[in-house]
């Protein structure tokens, strides 16, 4: 499988934050109503730009499924007015190794269900960071997400 490394640099961002089960429903809301925020506010330019991170902070084989946390994270340059969906932080940066794949649910199961071979077989030293994942497209065969997994 071909990938690329890439530098994230640490930055501001904004973000919205779901706790619960990953992969689940209200996850898939959450990304539709922060579309549809930064569409309103006139920011869909930085997710042109810089893509709209999936980021799981929590390790569901450790912290309860109910507790998982999963934030929706988009770098913008402009100061946003916080409210109680629109939150703001410091996002650190780093080194990843980045796989395009298709957009679609099976690929990125796929992908995951993979992991463990993907990284022996690339011999990637994986930092104890959590994975992100970029959206710039909607989801679709001829569509694709990226996994960035954080290395040393």
């Amino acid at each position: 499988m071909n990938y690329k490394i890439e530098i994230l640099d640490d930055c501001n961002v904004i973000y919205v934050r779901n706790k619960g089960k990953y992969g689940s429903n209200k996850n898939y809301e959450m990304m539709k109503n922060f579309k549809e925020w930064i569409k309103e506010n006139c920011y869909w330019r930085y997710v042109e730009t810089n893509g709209i991170l999936g980021v799981a902070l929590d390790d569901p084989k450790i912290v309860e499924e109910e507790s998982c946390r999963y934030d929706l994270v988009l770098k913008i340059d402009e100061d946003v007015k916080i409210n109680d969906f629109i939150n703001s932080r410091s996002f650190t940066g780093g080194k990843y190794v980045v796989f395009a794949l298709p957009h679609t649910t099976k690929d990125v199961k796929d992908f995951y269900s993979n992991l463990p071979n993907i990284i022996d077989n690339n011999n990637l030293r994986v930092k104890n960071e959590p994975i992100l994942e970029r959206y710039k497209e909607e989801e679709g065969k001829d569509k694709y997400c990226e996994v960035l997994i954080p290395i040393l």
